[in-house]
C-alpha cells in the first residue's frame, strides 16, 4: 500500500509547503466514501493454450514425464515413458495427425500451455464416437496454483463438443484430492471405480473351464456387444465398447509395438465373461482387463480366463501382470487374491455432460470460480 506523504515532508528543497506545493492526501473519490489510492496489483498474462508444435517436443516431453505419478510408475511408463510420446514427432505418425486434424479425424490431439517457448502444461484428447476421453493432465510445479490445470481441461472439453461429442470423460487416482476437487468442480461425477492388481509370478490353480482366444475381427465385434449388454448403462452409455477396445482402459495401456489378445469363457457367442490382455513388452508389466463378466460364470471360468492371459504375457516375456477389476466385481477380486495378486491402487472413471452451445457455455480455456 502506497501512504500519502504527511503534510510538512521537508527535503533538500525546504518544506514542499514552503515551495507552495499541495501536502494533502490523494484520494479517489466515490458516491459514498473516500478511500486512499492504492496501487493495483500487475495484471497477471494469461498463457496461451494451443495446439502441440513439432518444435515443442523437448519440453513437451520432459513436462509429460515431469508430471508422471503412482499410476504411471504402476504400469511402468515412468521406466521409458518418452518413448510412447517420441513416437508422435515420428515424420510419418506427425503429418499423419496433421493431415487427420484438417478432416476432424485425428485420433488424438495434444494441447499445451507455453511460456518462453516452454511448454509448461499438457493435456491429450482422444475424441471418440460419443465422448472426449481427457488425459495427461499436468502442470510444471513452478506454474501450479495458476488456474492452468482448469484451463487445460475446458479446453479439451470446447475441442470435444465442437467434434459433437456429448461427454468428457477422465480417469483419476482415488487419492489425487486435488485434481478430484477440480474435475468435481466442473460437473464430473464419478460412473466406475476402478482396482488394479499385480503380481510378479501369479499362483496356477487347476480348473477344467474352457476358454477360446477371439482372434478375428467378427468375433470381437460380437464381444463387444456381450460387453455393452453386461456392463453397466451408466458407463456404456457414454464409453461404448468396441472391437479394438472393449473397455476403455485399454487405451492407458495400448501404445507403439504393443500386442493385443481376447477371449471368452462359456458357449460361443453367449459367454459367461471376456478378457483382454496387451503386452508392451520386456520392460514393462502385462495388463489384464476384464470388461464384464456375465450372471453365469462360474469360479474355474473366471480362473481360466485369468490363467489363458498370464500365461499369454508370460510367454511374450513381460515384467509382471497388471489386472484392472471395477469394484463390482466381487468374484473376480476373489479369484485373484488366490491367484496371489495384490490391490496397488484404484481409479476413478470420471464423466462431465458437455452442452450444445450457446447457454451456460464457458470461453474455450476459461474455468469460472477455480484456481487450482
Amino acid at each position: 500500500m502506497i501512504h500519502p506523504t504527511s503534510p510538512g515532508t521537508t527535503g533538500a528543497g525546504g518544506s514542499l509547503r514552503d515551495r507552495g506545493v499541495r501536502t494533502e492526501p490523494k484520494y479517489i473519490r466515490s458516491y459514498s466514501n473516500a478511500v486512499p489510492a492504492v496501487e493495483a496489483p500487475p495484471a497477471r498474462i494469461l498463457l496461451p493454450i494451443r495446439e502441440l508444435r513439432k518444435s515443442d517436443r523437448a519440453s513437451f516431453i520432459s513436462s509429460i514425464l515431469g508430471g508422471y505419478g503412482p499410476f504411471e510408475d504402476m504400469i511402468g511408463m515412468s521406466r521409458d515413458g518418452s518413448a510412447e510420446f517420441e513416437a508422435l514427432f515420428q515424420p510419418g505418425i506427425w503429418y499423419l495427425l496433421r493431415f487427420l486434424r484438417i478432416f476432424g479425424r485425428a485420433p488424438l490431439r495434444a494441447f499445451v500451455v507455453v511460456e518462453a517457448d516452454a511448454v509448461v502444461g499438457t493435456t491429450l484428447l482422444l475424441p471418440w464416437p460419443r465422448s472426449g476421453y481427457v488425459l495427461g493432465v499436468g502442470v510444471r510445479p513452478s506454474h501450479r496454483r495458476r488456474g492452468l490445470a482448469g484451463r487445460l481441461v475446458a479446453h479439451a472439453e470446447d475441442v470435444a463438443r465442437d467434434g459433437g461429442r456429448t461427454w468428457a470423460v477422465l480417469d483419476v487416482e482415488e487419492e489425487n484430492l486435488p485434481a478430484i476437487a477440480l474435475y468435481r468442480a466442473r460437473n464430473y461425477t464419478t460412473i466406475q471405480r476402478t482396482v488394479w492388481w499385480r503380481s510378479e509370478a501369479p499362483t496356477r490353480i487347476a480348473t477344467t473351464a474352457q476358454v477360446q482366444p477371439l482372434s478375428g475381427r467378427a468375433e470381437r465385434r460380437q464381444a463387444s456387444e456381450w460387453v455393452a449388454r453386461q456392463a453397466p448403462s451408466e458407463l456404456t452409455s457414454k464409453l461404448p465398447p468396441t472391437a479394438n477396445r472393449l473397455t476403455h482402459l485399454e487405451s492407458l495401456g495400448q501404445s507403439p509395438g504393443s500386442a493385443r489378445e481376447v477371449w471368452e469363457a462359456g458357449p460361443a457367442g453367449n459367454p459367461h465373461g471376456i478378457l483382454s490382455a496387451i503386452a508392451r513388452g520386456p520392460t514393462k508389466p502385462g495388463i489384464l482387463f476384464i470388461p464384464a463378466v456375465g450372471p453365469d460364470a462360474t469360479r474355474d471360468e473366471i480362473v481360466s480366463l485369468v490363467q489363458a492371459g498370464v500365461g499369454w504375457l508370460t510367454g511374450r516375456g513381460c515384467a509382471g501382470v497388471l489386472v484392472s477389476v471395477p469394484d463390482y466385481m466381487g468374484p473376480v477380486a476373489s479369484v485373484l487374491s488366490d491367484l496371489g495378486f495384490s490391490s496397488q491402487l484404484t481409479t476413478l472413471t470420471m464423466a462431465c455432460p458437455l452442452p450444445d452451445g450457446g447457454a451456460g457455455r464457458s470461453p474455450r480455456g476459461a474455468v469460472s470460480g477455480m484456481n487450482p
